[in-house]
C-alpha cells in the first residue's frame, strides 16, 4: 500500500476527530540561525563551488539581516481581503537561501556581491508578491534598513547597482549557470536571441521585450529552474503571463502544455491530460511546463486536482492499479541504480519525486474580482506551494516600448511621427489609469484599463490608420487622375484650337462655295419652277391626250368587238380556200371587179415595210400569187397584229368600199 501524507489545514476538525495531536512550535531565532548558518557555511566552504573563504565572515551578519528583514515584512505586510496572500513564513525564508545556494565562486567574488545576491533573492521572494508600487517601495526601504542595521561594511554602490538580476542563462541559452546580468543590453541580446530561436523552433510569437517584460522572464525562469518550482502569475488580461511563461520555459528547456478545452471537457478529461503529463515526465524524464489560465477552468473542481498536484505531487486515483504496476515495473532498474530497494513504495516515490522535479505548473490568474481570493481559500496549495509573481501595471516606458514596436510595422505612418504617436498612446493609457483611480476613490467603482486595453488601442489605431490612409490615397489618386485628365484636356484643347482655326478658314471657303452653289441652286430652282409650270401644262395636255386615247381605245375596242365576227368569218373563209381555188383565180384573164378589188387589197397588205406598190393591176396581183402553195401559206400566216401604219392607211379605201364586201 502507498501512504500519502497530507498537511492539516483545519486544526479544529483534527482536534474533534483525532486522538493524538503533535504540535510543533515555530523555530526560535537561535534555531533559525543554526539551521540556515549551517546550510550557508557548508555551501560556501564546499571546494567544488570555489568560493572565497572570506565570505564566511559575512555569512552570520547576512543571516541576521535576513531574519530581521523577514520579521519586519511579516509584521508590516499583513493579509487583508485584497492582499489575502500576504502570508510570509519559513517557506519564504527557505526560498531565499535556496536561491543563494544556486551561486558559486564566480557569482559572488566578494562579500558585497554576496549581499547583492541576497538582495536579489529577497526581492524575488517578497517583492514579487506585492500588489502595488507603494508596497514595493516600502519593502525596498525595509530591505535597506535591515542591511544597514546588521552589516557594518556594505558598499551600496555595488549592492544596489541596477539592474539587480541573477539568472541561469546569463552566459548564454543552454548553459545553465547562475550569474548576474551586467546591464540591460546584455539581457536584451540574450532574450532577443531566445525569442528568435523560439519563433523558429516552436511558434511565431509577436512579443515586445521591454525592461519589465525581460525582468518577468527572468523571474519566471528562476522559478522553473528551482527544485519543484511552481508559479502563480497574477495579472490582468494582456499583461503577457502566457507569452512570457512560454519564453521562460523555452529558455529552461521545458515543453509547454496547455489543455485544449472543448465542449463537454470534464474532470475525466483533465485526469487523462494530467496522467499523460505524469507518464511523460516521470517515465521518460521530459521537463514540462503545465500552463493553466482562468479560461481553462471550465469547472472549479478542476482545481481539486491542481491543488493535490501542487501540495503532494500525487493525485488520488489518477492511475488505475494496473497502470501503477506498469509504472513501478518500468522504474525498478532506475531505482536500483540509485542504491534503493526496488520495492513498490520506493519505485512509486521515485516516480512522484521525478514528476515533482520535472513537471512545473504555472497558474496564470487574474486579480479582478473575488475569484482568486476564493480559490486561494478553498485550494490553499495555489498560494502556499507556488512562487507568486504579481504583475504590476506597465510603466510608461514599457507602454512606449510596446507602442513603438507595433508602430514600427506601420508603413502608412511616416517615421518622423512614430515617436510622437508612441508617446501620445502611452500618455492616453496612463491618463485613463489615473482617472480610473480617482473614479474608484470617489465612486467606489472599478474601471479596469489593462495592458490588453492598451494593445487594443494600438490595434484600433493601426486599423483606422490603414483605412483612413487607403481613403486618402484613393482620393489623392482620384484627384491626380482628374488633374491628369484636365492637363490632357488642356493639351487637346490647344491642339483643337489650331485645328479649329484651320477648319474655320476651310469652313469660310466652303461657305463661300456653298453660297455660290446656293445661288446656283436658287437659279436652278427658279428655272425648275418655270419648267415645272411647263411640265404641268404638258401633263394637262397629256391628260387630255390620255382621255382622247382612252376614248379612241374604247371606240377601237367597240370596233374590234364588231370586227371580230368578221375576222373570224374571214379566217373561216380563208380556211375554206385551197390550192385549186387559187389556181382557178389565177387563170382569170379579166376577173370580176370585186375579185380584182380583193386581190388589190391583198397586194397592199403584203407591201414590204409599208412601201405601197403603185401598180395594183391584175397582172401585178397574179404575179403576187406566184406559187400557189407559197401564197396560200402567206395568207394563213399573215401577221395581222403588226400591220404597218402605211398599209393600214392604204387599205382603208378598200375597207370602206361597200361594193367590195
Amino acid at each position: 500500500m502507498i501512504y500519502v501524507h497530507r498537511p492539516v489545514y483545519d486544526i479544529e476538525y483534527v482536534y474533534r476527530t483525532s486522538g493524538n495531536i503533535t504540535y510543533i512550535n515555530f523555530p526560535t531565532e537561535d534555531n533559525l540561525i543554526l539551521i540556515y548558518s549551517q546550510m550557508l557555511e557548508q555551501h560556501l566552504m564546499n571546494p567544488i563551488n570555489k568560493f572565497n573563504l572570506a565570505l564566511t565572515k559575512i555569512a552570520e551578519s547576512l543571516l541576521n539581516a535576513a531574519l530581521y528583514c523577514h520579521h519586519k515584512i511579516s509584521t508590516t505586510f499583513l493579509p487583508t481581503a485584497v492582499k489575502f496572500h500576504y502570508v510570509f513564513n519559513l517557506r519564504d525564508l527557505s526560498n531565499i537561501f535556496q536561491g543563494i545556494l544556486f551561486a558559486h565562486g564566480e557569482t559572488v567574488p566578494t562579500g558585497n556581491h554576496l549581499i547583492r545576491l541576497y538582495v536579489h533573492e529577497a526581492t524575488r521572494v517578497y517583492s514579487d508578491k506585492l500588489i502595488n508600487a507603494e508596497d514595493v517601495k516600502a519593502f525596498q526601504q525595509l530591505l535597506k534598513e535591515s542591511l544597514r542595521k546588521n552589516i557594518s561594511e556594505i558598499d551600496e554602490n555595488i549592492v544596489f547597482a541596477g539592474p539587480i538580476i541573477y539568472c541561469h542563462f546569463a552566459e548564454g541559452i543552454g548553459e545553465p549557470k547562475y550569474m548576474p546580468i551586467k546591464d540591460w543590453q546584455q539581457l536584451t541580446k540574450l532574450l532577443d536571441e531566445a525569442l528568435v530561436n523560439y519563433n523558429e523552433l516552436v511558434a511565431a510569437m509577436n512579443l515586445v521585450l521591454f525592461e519589465d517584460a525581460m525582468y518577468q522572464v527572468c523571474q519566471i525562469n528562476r522559478i522553473l529552474e528551482s527544485p519543484r518550482g511552481n508559479a502563480l502569475l497574477v495579472g490582468v488580461g494582456g499583461s503577457g503571463k502566457q507569452s512570457l511563461s512560454s519564453l521562460a520555459s523555452f529558455i529552461a528547456g521545458l515543453e509547454v502544455f496547455q489543455i485544449q478545452l472543448r465542449t463537454g471537457y470534464s474532470m475525466t478529461d483533465l485526469r487523462g491530460d494530467l496522467s499523460g503529463l505524469y507518464l511523460k515526465s516521470g517515465l521518460k524524464g521530459i521537463g514540462i511546463t503545465f500552463v493553466m489560465t482562468d479560461s481553462h477552468i471550465a469547472d472549479e473542481k478542476f482545481l481539486v486536482l491542481i491543488n493535490d498536484m501542487l501540495a503532494f505531487g500525487e493525485i488520488s486515483e489518477l492511475f488505475a492499479d494496473d497502470e501503477v504496476d506498469n509504472i513501478v515495473n518500468a522504474l525498478r532498474t532506475e531505482v536500483k541504480q540509485t542504491g534503493m530497494m526496488d520495492t513498490k513504495e520506493n519505485c512509486w516515490k521515485f516516480f512522484i519525486n521525478r514528476v515533482r522535479n520535472l513537471l512545473k505548473c504555472i497558474l496564470c490568474f487574474s486579480p479582478v474580482g473575488a475569484t482568486l481570493r476564493n480559490r486561494a481559500r478553498q485550494f490553499p496549495a495555489i498560494v502556499n506551494n507556488t512562487s507568486i509573481n504579481w504583475f504590476q501595471s506597465w510603466p510608461q516606458d514599457a507602454l512606449r516600448s510596446v507602442s513603438t514596436r507595433f508602430l514600427e510595422e506601420l508603413e502608412d505612418l511616416p517615421k518622423k511621427y512614430k515617436p510622437s504617436a508612441s508617446l501620445f498612446m502611452s500618455y492616453v493609457h496612463t491618463s485613463v489609469n489615473d482617472i480610473s483611480s480617482l473614479y474608484l476613490q470617489n465612486e467606489r467603482r472599478y474601471n479596469y484599463t489593462t495592458p490588453k486595453t492598451f494593445l487594443e488601442q494600438i490595434s484600433l489605431y493601426s486599423k483606422l490608420l490603414v483605412e483612413r490612409t487607403y481613403d486618402v490615397k484613393a482620393m489623392i489618386e482620384r484627384l491626380k487622375n482628374g488633374l491628369e485628365k484636365l492637363e490632357s484636356c488642356a493639351g487637346q484643347v490647344s491642339e483643337l484650337r489650331v485645328v479649329l482655326a484651320a477648319q474655320e478658314i476651310e469652313l469660310k471657303k466652303k461657305n463661300e462655295i456653298a453660297d455660290k452653289i446656293l445661288a446656283e441652286v436658287r437659279a436652278e430652282n427658279t428655272k425648275a419652277e418655270g419648267e415645272k409650270a411647263i411640265v404641268s401644262e404638258e401633263e394637262a395636255k397629256v391628260a387630255e391626250i390620255k382621255e382622247t386615247v382612252a376614248e379612241r381605245q374604247r371606240r377601237c375596242d367597240e370596233d374590234l368587238a364588231k370586227a371580230e365576227p368578221a375576222v373570224r368569218q374571214a379566217e373561216a373563209a380563208l380556211d375554206t380556200l385551197n390550192k385549186n381555188n387559187l389556181t382557178e383565180l389565177k387563170s382569170f384573164g379579166t376577173p370580176p371587179e370585186q375579185v380584182a378589188m380583193v386581190a388589190q387589197a391583198v397586194l397592199v397588205l403584203f407591201s414590204p415595210r409599208g412601201q405601197i406598190p403603185k401598180d395594183r393591176s391584175w397582172k401585178a396581183c397574179k404575179a403576187m400569187m406566184g406559187h400557189v402553195d407559197t401564197f396560200l401559206s402567206q395568207l394563213r400566216n399573215y401577221d395581222k397584229e403588226n400591220i404597218h401604219p402605211e398599209v393600214v392607211k392604204a387599205i382603208q379605201p378598200y375597207i370602206n368600199n361597200k361594193g367590195g364586201q
